[in-house]
């Protein structure tokens, strides 16, 4: 993330739009609280639909497609009612786990919806079925066919396709509760498609709990995909998982504890990169039914996440991220993870501005790969992947939308020339993969949108980067570029941007949107940007606005605000000019304040000082001064002037002092004092005693 100075500093060399262009091309097609959307062919025709799947009233939940026609994007026939509002009594669905799973038939691709719902047991302990059907598209919409019988609830469900004849399975596991030993079992199911319907084969692993499996990908060089399962209770270890006989799966354990993996190219042969505990991330081979290699390459790496691996700049490479630290993103080449392929990408200018918020820059995978398929990660404004076009792919990757606040959910239409993306305010979670995962409650993303744009608009970086000036409105500049007073109420933007943007703004807490609009059709929305609610007088804050097209650029707007709810600072006196009949009335305010001085306006400089020559009598006059901020606090005070000479100025203690000094000398040298006269040396006289009367 950038230091709030570089942000600043960025913003503010940078130069700025005060209306974001526009996107032909570029559309909403829905807009509503959506739980999730993918891009799938639904019809066969080598074009991808998309299928969303978004809440109604009550605890409806409704499916509906969407296709490209030649009058541009729209929704065929009705949408289907999935999870019904009137439930069956002491039944719940709102909140029961439920979602899309993509997987392919010979190669084509298959919706399959997969939803549990939460019946009450005699016991009081939630229960239910796992329900299994697939969405097919009809000339009048989507409809709901079953694909399996009814089985016990599961913890997750992945589409892979275990022996590679371009079919999905579909994977389940459940973990089972120790059977009075040490062992965790778990309990997996396999799902191999037989023309119309699936048919189910059963096997209890003794691995640990496996309530988390995750797709490995090709790690043996055999045909076909492999699970990984690192045991969350029991032997802490990671498994490998892949089809044996008679559609059970066989476990291999790697001896290690990991963190994460992912299958990746190893000289002519496959492999598999680790990340261990011990802070190393390293590529090793991994043959079926052999143990573990030694590294074939190995570096060390803190708190990472592999992404996953791609084409990058003719090389297979390995991506990683480090969330902590700074958020980075490094490229390892393949297989031995050596210089010159190891570095940080570098993100674009709008990604590394959008670091704080209010929303937050996609870094993932692109759900069904880039242009061919082949896969692609997008980054903080990076492709990561094959070429686009004949651009050269160059080591930082290729120019991206931002994507702040949105998800992509694939390249859709005719050649996958567009790409559609789920926009929600909560984008910052992972997105829901396509292939499966946990069987959890979907989260509800409110007020959301599904957007469709040209791929080649995408994959253009922001205009002038990121920075974005919109008109404000009760704001009052002040300072540096950016720096405004506000009253009490706050202050409005005005958002210029292509229809459908998303406007979300910040003030208490940067990474946390407060409000979130859409720009209308007429390409113009107000926003309002009000203070936080504290009790300090005149409050600062940073005001953050970041702005979301249909495409994925983003723009991001701030301002250093200052909230006027009391009086400014006011200091005033006056400084008689002897011998004049002028004084001066000097003090200080704030730099915004206007200052008048006996009624008439004066200047008032940067630093808030003012200075104004008043002609007053000689005799003691007082001149009203005031102070008046662009809200119409004010505050005032009075000064006493005395033209001429302002015996006020005197110091007038020492003074007093002085004369009083003066007045007991004059007193003691003239009070007059009795000599008794000199007695004579003859006087023989003595003193006579007095009697009492």
């Amino acid at each position: 993330m950038l230091a709030a100075a570089a942000l600043v500093a960025l913003l503010t060399l940078a130069p700025t739009l005060v209306a974001i262009p526009d996107e032909p091309g570029a559309e909403v097609i829905v807009e509503a609280s959506i739980y999730q959307a993918v891009a799938a062919d639904l019809d066969g025709d080598a074009a991808r639909e998309i299928v969303v799947l978004t809440h109604g009233d009550g605890s409806t939940i409704a499916a509906s497609a969407w296709s490209e026609t030649a009058a541009g994007w729209g929704r065929v026939g009705e949408p289907l009612e999935v999870v019904p509002g009137a439930t069956i009594p002491g039944v719940a669905s709102l909140g029961a786990p439920l979602r899309l799973v993509v997987r392919a038939i010979d190669g084509k691709d298959r919706v399959t919806l997969v939803r549990q719902p939460i019946y009450p047991e005699e016991d009081g302990e939630p229960g239910c079925c796992l329900l299994i059907d697939d969405l097919t598209l009809e000339t009048d919409g989507l409809r709901l066919v079953p694909a399996a019988a009814s089985r016990s609830a599961v913890e997750s469900l992945r589409a892979i396709d275990l022996d590679g004849d371009g079919t999905d399975e579909l994977v389940t596991t459940t973990s089972v509760p120790p059977l009075g030993d040490i062992s965790y079992p778990t309990d997996v199911r396999v799902y191999r498609w037989a023309g119309d319907r699936f048919t189910i084969t059963d096997t209890r692993l003794n691995i640990g709990s496996g309530d988390t499996p995750f797709l490995l990908g090709d790690s043996d060089g055999r045909p076909g995909e492999e699970l990984a399962i690192i045991a969350t209770a029991g032997r802490p270890a990671l498994y490998r998982l892949s089809l044996g006989a008679g559609d059970e799966l066989v476990t291999e354990d790697s001896g290690l504890v990991a963190l994460d993996a992912e299958a990746v190219a190893l000289n002519d042969g496959r492999g598999i990169a680790l990340l261990t505990p011990g802070s190393t991330l390293s590529v090793r081979p991994w043959p079926s039914g052999s143990p573990l290699g030694p590294p074939v390459g190995e570096v060390p790496m803190d708190d990472a996440l592999i992404l996953g691996s791609v084409e990058l700049a003719g090389t297979d490479s390995l991506i990683v991220r480090q969330p902590l630290g700074g958020d980075r993103i490094h490229a390892f080449g393949l297989p031995t993870l050596a210089p010159p392929r190891f570095g940080a990408i570098t993100r674009s200018p709008a990604a590394a501005a959008f670091g704080s918020g209010p929303v937050f820059p996609f870094v993932g995978t692109l759900p069904g790969g880039g242009p061919g398929g082949t896969p692609a990660i997008v980054s903080y404004g990076r492709l990561l992947g094959p070429g686009f076009s004949s651009e050269p792919v160059r080591m930082s990757g290729l120019p991206f939308a931002t994507m702040a606040g949105a998800q992509p959910i694939g390249l859709v239409g005719a050649g996958g020339a567009q790409i559609a993306l789920l926009h929600a305010a909560n984008a910052v979670t992972a997105p829901i993969d396509p292939r499966g995962g946990r069987m959890d409650a979907p989260s509800l993303n409110a007020a959301a949108a599904v957007s469709v744009g040209p791929l080649v608009l995408t994959h253009q970086p922001e205009v002038e980067d990121v920075a974005f000036q919109p008109p404000d409105e009760g704001a009052i500049p002040i300072g540096a570029r950016g720096s405004v007073l506000v009253g009490p109420g706050g202050f409005s933007a005005r958002v210029d941007a292509p229809p459908g943007s998303r406007v979300y703004v910040a003030v208490a807490d940067p990474s946390v949107p407060e409000v979130a609009a859409s720009v209308p059709d007429e390409g113009t929305v107000r926003v309002a940007i009000a203070p936080p609610q504290v009790t300090t007088p005149n409050a600062r804050f940073r005001a953050m606005l970041g702005v979301t097209t249909p495409a994925g650029h983003s723009y991001l707007a701030t301002w250093d605000v200052r909230v006027l709810d009391e009086a400014p600072a006011l200091e005033a006196s006056a400084v008689t000019r002897i011998g004049s009949g002028d004084v001066d009335v000097v003090g200080r305010s704030v730099e915004y304040a206007t200052v008048t001085v006996g009624g008439e306006a004066v200047t008032v400089d940067g630093n808030g000082q003012f200075a104004v020559r008043r002609g007053v009598p000689p005799w003691p006059t007082e001149i009203a001064v005031a102070a008046t901020d662009p809200f119409g606090n004010v505050a005032s005070t009075t000064v006493t002037a005395v033209g001429w000479f302002d015996y006020r100025a005197l110091p007038w203690i020492p003074i007093v002092v002085a004369g009083v000094a003066l007045a007991g000398v004059l007193l003691f040298v003239r009070v007059p004092r009795l000599v008794p006269p000199p007695r004579r040396a003859d006087d023989d006289s003595a003193l006579e005693e007095l009697d009492p009367d």
